[in-house]
């Protein structure tokens, strides 16, 4: 069953309007064909949306692109939720270079009551707590910024697949360094952040 992100699709339209890149328009005209909440390749596609809109300096697009999502109730699907926590994680961002503190703090925490639901698979609060302590701890600099997926692609001169790979990082590094909760991306979020702007840098050339 067809599940809608967006219920009122004048965002999209809003967004290919004030902001005309090709990515931009691509994205959209995707969601506008078929945007479910229940598909991870459309939660996706959306969230590279909110990220290139960032990129192109239109964080209030990107905002209004995310807003929907939080419409969404939780459901344990982690193909999806990977996505969409990615997206929270650019909103909380935003929301601290505004100044909106408490905002961003709510969002957190929603993310982190969902990182801590239990699964069929892992069935207690105990487990899902030991087991997400585990997992956050192997979050480290090398692995968000995918500099070894990168360097290739630079090598190669190939422009497209490096900024691709680029962009993908950005949702680990955005998304996932903004909560707080992963200790050694904790440790490195000063050299997070430059690379975070040298990677916005030269997606920003894409036209």
């Amino acid at each position: 069953m067809h599940t809608p992100i967006f219920t009122d699709t004048s965002i999209l339209e809003t967004i290919k309007q004030d902001c005309p890149k090709k990515k931009v328009i691509s994205l959209c005209n995707q969601l506008l064909k078929r945007g479910s909440y229940k598909s991870a390749h459309d939660c996706e596609v959306l969230c590279h949306l909110a990220y290139w809109l960032y990129v192109y300096d239109r964080a209030d697009l990107a905002m209004a692109c995310i807003a929907p999502t939080h419409h969404i109730g939780y459901f344990t699907d982690a193909a999806v939720w990977g996505f969409l926590h990615a997206a929270w994680g650019l909103e909380i961002r935003i929301l601290r270079a505004r100044g909106d503190d408490a905002s961003a703090d709510t969002i957190a925490a929603a993310i982190d009551n969902h990182y801590l639901t239990p699964t069929p698979l892992i069935d207690t609060p105990e487990k899902k707590t030991a087991h997400e302590a585990k997992r956050r701890a192997r979050f480290t600099y090398e692995s968000v910024t995918r500099q070894d997926s990168i360097q290739p692609h630079v090598d190669a001169g190939n422009k497209t697949r490096a900024n691709a790979w680029r962009l993908v990082a950005l949702l680990g590094m955005i998304g996932n360094t903004e909560t707080g909760f992963f200790p050694h991306l904790n440790e490195r979020k000063a050299d997070i952040e430059a690379k975070t702007a040298e990677y916005i840098a030269e997606l920003k050339q894409v036209k």
